[in-house]
């Protein structure tokens, strides 16, 4: 189906979703809260996946929340709360689909941007980006993304950047141990693809499960992961797919993979 805020394209099992709204550095308003989280909820489901691109287009990746829009709504404490819970539905689906999701980013992302790009499993960003929380400049306690921040950076570096506002960019986002890989900014679709060939030929079912893995492995105490670990195991070794990995070990060959 067609969208308003942003483009989809299926190449080869990978999803590629484009953020479409240049003019507003794709910020995030209630359509495309809306249709993200369609986009997103209709991949989680196409076993045909095996992962997830998603990019920016023009100078920005995502700059967060519309300011334009929160400055002309009429109950502005509304309007934040139905945005922010539109946008936690983006990132919760994102986390918990058994899907990587690869963050292409092409430009700033600010706000919520950043949150978005932090609920992604893999980020890739070019030189030229510039990052921040920017909540606090405008007068606005953070809607999302402290939590993953936090996770990432540890406590007294989330105090700095976040109660701050302050802005940094992708070599110290990389420094900061947020992002996997900074690009030039030619070089941003070639390293997205480096990452999208390796999940065309991995194990989809084995791939999912270890994301869940990690995810879970953030929350849950030692004995109860492990548990978990155990299981996951053994669910997965009754796929078709390890019958096929082990066989292709024993036979000195690359496997050849269908998600069952």
């Amino acid at each position: 189906m067609p969208y308003v805020t942003l483009t989809t394209d299926i190449r080869e099992n990978i999803a590629y979703i484009t953020l479409n709204r240049p003019e507003r550095l794709n910020s995030f308003d209630m359509e495309l809260g809306k249709e993200l989280y369609q986009v997103l909820h209709d991949l989680r489901q196409n076993t045909d996946i095996r992962a997830v691109v998603i990019k920016g287009t023009g100078k920005g990746f995502c700059g967060g929340g519309d300011v334009k829009e929160m400055h002309v709504a009429e109950n502005k404490s509304q309007f934040l709360r139905d945005l922010t819970k539109a946008i936690h539905k983006c990132v919760i689906e994102m986390r918990t689909m058994e899907k990587p999701v690869i963050a292409a980013v092409n430009g700033h992302a600010f706000g919520a941007g950043l949150s978005l790009a932090l609920a992604c499993d893999i980020i890739i960003a070019v030189k030229e980006a510039k990052f921040g929380t920017a909540f606090i400049g405008i007068g606005l306690a953070p809607g999302c993304g402290t939590q993953l921040f936090t996770n990432l950076v540890g406590y007294q570096k989330a105090c700095e950047y976040i109660l701050t506002s302050k802005m940094f960019t992708s070599e110290k986002a990389f420094e900061l141990g947020i992002i996997n890989k900074v690009v030039e900014s030619d070089e941003l679709d070639a390293a997205i693809e480096e990452f999208a060939s390796k999940f065309r030929k991995l194990a989809p079912i084995a791939v999912g499960k270890a994301k869940m893995l990690i995810n879970k492995s953030m929350e849950n105490d030692m004995i109860t992961h492990l548990e978990l670990e155990s299981k996951t195991a053994s669910l997965s070794a009754g796929t078709d797919d390890f019958k096929e990995g082990v066989a292709a070990f024993v036979e000195k060959r690359k496997p050849v993979f269908k998600g069952k």
